[in-house]
């Protein structure tokens, strides 16, 4: 076994192990009534380097092929945690085309340039990967219990009670004209429990769409975070070739190359 051969076994049990910590923590991936998403900070963090992991092998290996097998790697894993359903196999095709869309760019970023810029070969890598994964994220949000609740029960979870009551309390609260803390709670009540009855009212002949509704939503509020996600993942990835440079795992080398010129 070569040294390449094991760098790229390395590699792709890298993406395996952070692939299933991110999928067993992003079963969180779900709404909640109150803050609109729920996250939990180890997936998070798997997440973000993951896509680092995946992209830095494509810096190092630069081969199309394996975006195909390390998007089915995390497609396997994803399959196996959320089911083995065609609304998931849907999402494992898209984020197959995302992944093998990145591994094309950061080659096309290494051929065009004669001077290495790591900086930009991440960010363009990344990009597509992070729009890749936010898809099957959402796909995995629309089969949430929670969705299905709201869909059933024809009504918003009780939480969301609180949250009108909290905003009342904030916003109406203070121009309440009393001074009795009993009596203030109880008008802030019945106004949040109003409010929330109305809401209720207007919403009942949608919830039956609320399912494919949020999920579009969460992807919407994802892909305007993704730049976040890209810098965070940019760091990481940088973070992680400057470790392997310095160790000599991986080394740059000047080279002669053709170029074509055109002429008239």
């Amino acid at each position: 076994m070569n040294k390449l051969t094991t760098k790229l076994i390395i590699w792709h049990a890298g993406v395996a192990v952070l692939a299933w910590r991110m999928w067993l923590g992003g079963q969180s991936a779900k709404f909640d009534a109150v803050t609109g998403i729920d996250f939990k900070i180890p997936a998070l963090g798997a997440f973000v380097l993951l896509i680092a992991v995946l992209v830095l092998g494509y810096v190092l290996f630069q081969q199309r092929r394996w975006s195909l097998t390390t998007a089915g790697i995390i497609g396997l894993i994803f399959l196996y945690v959320f089911g083995w359903n065609w609304l998931n196999f849907v999402a494992v095709g898209i984020f197959l085309i995302f992944n093998l869309w990145s591994a094309n760019r950061v080659r096309r970023e290494i051929i065009e340039r004669k001077i290495m810029n790591i900086p930009d070969m991440f960010y363009h890598g990344l990009t597509s990967v992070v729009l890749g994964l936010f898809v099957m994220i959402s796909f995995a949000a629309y089969q949430s219990p929670l969705l299905t609740q709201i869909e059933k029960a024809g009504a918003l979870p009780g939480q969301t009670q609180t949250f009108f009551q909290q905003v009342a309390d904030k916003f109406i609260g203070p121009r309440l004209d009393t001074q009795n803390a009993a009596e203030r709670r109880y008008i802030v009540g019945q106004i949040a429990s109003q409010a929330y009855q109305q809401v209720n009212q207007f919403l009942k002949p949608y919830f039956r769409f609320a399912p494919p509704i949020l999920a579009f939503g969460l992807f919407l509020i994802l892909s305007g975070l993704s730049f976040i996600f890209i810098w965070c993942g940019m760091l990481v990835g940088m973070i992680l070739f400057w470790i392997l440079k310095k160790t000599r795992v991986v080394r740059t080398e000047e080279k002669d190359v053709k170029a074509e010129v055109l002429v008239v």
